[in-house]
């Protein structure tokens, strides 16, 4: 297999940073949840913050994964991107459009990176061509 072109690389190490960037907004989230926990949702608010904090953990291995060009993580990152884009979606309003644009330029940057032609080569190597005549 050949080498990865190195603009590609680069490409892929970003959008891998900008899903670091979206875990660490996660734990953030989580934080603030514990931050307001009260007794009359103590339960729902525990399992909010480990599902952000389980979700964090996840894309913190795919991002990880994606800047070692593991093929693996390209499923799960592409997943992640259009359930944020989802919930973009869910936040167009007149006050809270800030959030749909916060939410939906990365995820679309993240989504474009990962469905590259590169993206695929780099990922799982240039495809076999088989030459031969057939008869």
């Amino acid at each position: 297999m050949t080498a990865p072109d190195p603009a590609v690389l680069r490409l892929l190490r970003v959008a891998a940073l900008v899903v670091l960037l979206e875990a660490a907004a996660l734990v953030a989230m989580a934080v603030v949840e514990v931050a307001s926990l009260a007794s009359d949702r103590l339960v729902i608010g525990i399992t909010t913050t480990i599902f952000f904090l389980v979700y964090a953990l996840g894309l913190v291995l795919a991002a990880r994964a994606l800047a070692r060009l593991r093929s693996w993580a390209r499923a799960p990152l592409l997943l992640a991107q259009l359930i944020q884009l989802g919930l973009a979606w869910n936040f167009l309003g007149p006050s809270t459009n800030w959030v749909a644009v916060l939410l939906a330029v990365p995820a679309l940057f993240v989504a474009a990176m990962l469905v590259l032609p590169a993206t695929t080569v780099a990922l799982y190597g240039a495809p076999q061509r088989d030459d031969a005549p057939t008869p």
